[in-house]
């Protein structure tokens, strides 16, 4: 190995060195190749070998920077095309959902939207009982069951499938013997319409939907006998199957009762008058086909447009 003395490394050509204005004009030594003569240092070779390998080098970086490229590539697509047969392909991002239409033909339409029974309770959750508390001669308890079992006779009457197809005697089953043989007349001179309602296999209600209240108080009746006597007001809205083509609200029909029950206190009474009395029962339709409910039926009124289809029966 030989040593150079790199204390005093030889001078660098000035290669901008330009005559002055006063002196006559000379090129640089390295312009005119008188310096190539000169013997160049170790650092300088190496400079001059790497210099004219860099294009080469540059030439092969790049090849083998695209090799790598597609080789990437390659791997990451099969393991896509693997994922997707073994059906666990996940997405590199969350796609954006695409919107869900707001309604569809053949979806079920929200008919009660928009009208006033829009926030009333569906079926028996409309039905809520008062605190039962002493009244007169009844214990709490007492009242308690009474209030249970005209919850169970709205339940049959406005509200249940049997009653629907005109089938009644789920219904006259809670009452009291002598008062279920009263009010069996009922279907079939078809007045029970104030307390009950069949639609029949014609129509189809979708949804039934109500509001009211239930209040009590202990009297006598006409008998003297002492009675619980238990007043339900309410209105009940059904939304029928109808056409798309017409407004929701055309489906809406609505009947507003008001009934009074009995339960009579059971002590020195026979059998068959003990339990539940209906005493009275009144009644207002609208939107309703009234020829159909003097047929017995219950059923929404055919839309004909405008105002003046909403009618009382």
């Amino acid at each position: 190995m030989t040593t150079e003395d790199e204390t005093t490394p030889p001078a660098d050509p000035d290669r901008y060195e330009v005559a002055t204005r006063d002196e006559a004009i000379q090129l640089p030594s390295w312009m005119t190749g008188e310096d190539a003569a000169t013997p160049l240092t170790r650092g300088e070779r190496i400079q001059l070998v790497w210099s004219r390998e860099r294009g080469k080098r540059h030439v092969a970086y790049v090849a083998l920077l695209a090799l790598a490229l597609l080789g990437a590539t390659a791997a990451l697509g099969q393991v896509a095309v693997d994922r997707i047969r073994a059906g666990t392909a996940q997405p590199t991002a969350s796609p954006t959902p695409s919107p869900v239409p707001l309604s569809q033909v053949g979806e079920p339409r929200d008919l009660f939207a928009g009208s006033v029974a829009a926030d009333f309770a569906v079926g028996e959750e409309a039905l809520t009982l008062p605190r039962a508390t002493a009244s007169g001669p009844f214990t709490a308890a007492e009242v308690a069951a009474a209030l249970t079992q005209v919850r169970k006779a709205l339940t049959a009457a406005r509200l249940n499938l049997a009653m629907f197809l005109g089938d009644p005697e789920p219904f006259l089953a809670l009452l009291a013997p002598d008062g279920r043989r009263e009010l069996a007349h009922d279907f079939d001179d078809n007045t029970f319409v104030h307390y009950a309602t069949r639609i029949g296999s014609r129509d189809r209600a979708e949804e039934v939907r109500a509001r009211g209240t239930i209040r009590y108080r202990a009297t006598t009746n006409e008998y003297g006998v002492p009675v619980l006597e238990i007043t339900t007001d309410y209105v009940w809205v059904y939304a029928f199957d109808v056409p798309r083509t017409t407004p929701g609200q055309a489906g809406l029909a609505a009947i507003h009762d008001e009934v009074v029950w009995q339960v009579p206190r059971s002590h020195g009474l026979p059998a068959k008058q003990r339990g539940l009395w209906l005493v009275s029962a009144r009644a207002s339709t609208s939107n309703v086909d009234c020829s159909r409910l003097a047929e017995g039926f219950f059923t929404v009124y055919p839309w004909l447009g405008g105002p003046g289809s909403f009618k009382h029966c």
